[in-house]
């Protein structure tokens, strides 16, 4: 008992091995540390390959289809499965996902731990629908066009040679 007390006593007056955290600026990460994700909606091509690669499956896609025929497209990465492998960043093409150096993955509610980003996915423009009248009007101007630029052509090469 004597010597965790003489330990004790000493320590009081000796200067602490620690340092008072957050006193400073953070300590920085270490190089090729994997932290939080971050994520770029706008480099995003909704090709899924993360979703595929993702072991713990710790992504969600949803879709909502919005009145004008686009898509409300929704990435949610809930941080307390992740694994931070960095698959889904290594499998991005466009690198929409990366894998920054924030260590300080901490909070108080389950939201904390989400990082979700939306982008709006425009719909294709609606392909014309022709009679079968109107594409035979269309065939049959492109081949007056076409036998018209011809005989300028031709008429042109004639030229040349008379002239």
């Amino acid at each position: 008992m004597l010597p965790y007390l003489k330990q004790a006593v000493k320590n009081l007056f000796s200067k602490p091995s620690t340092e008072a955290f957050p006193a400073g600026d953070p300590p920085k990460a270490a190089e090729g540390y994997r932290g939080r994700i971050s994520y770029d909606p706008n480099k995003c091509l909704n090709c899924g390959m993360c979703l595929r690669v993702c072991a713990p499956q710790c992504m969600e896609r949803t879709i909502e289809k919005l009145e004008n025929g686009d898509q409300k497209i929704t990435f949610s990465f809930d941080m307390t499965s992740c694994t931070f492998c960095a698959m889904c960043a290594d499998f991005c093409t466009t690198k929409a996902i990366k894998l920054t150096d924030d260590y300080m993955i901490v909070g108080t509610k389950p939201e904390d731990f989400i990082v979700s980003a939306s982008f709006v996915k425009k719909a294709p423009p609606p392909k014309p629908q022709f009679t079968p009248e109107q594409i035979a009007a269309m065939k049959a101007k492109a081949e007056a066009a076409k036998k018209a630029k011809e005989a300028a052509a031709a008429a042109a090469a004639a030229a040349a040679k008379e002239g």
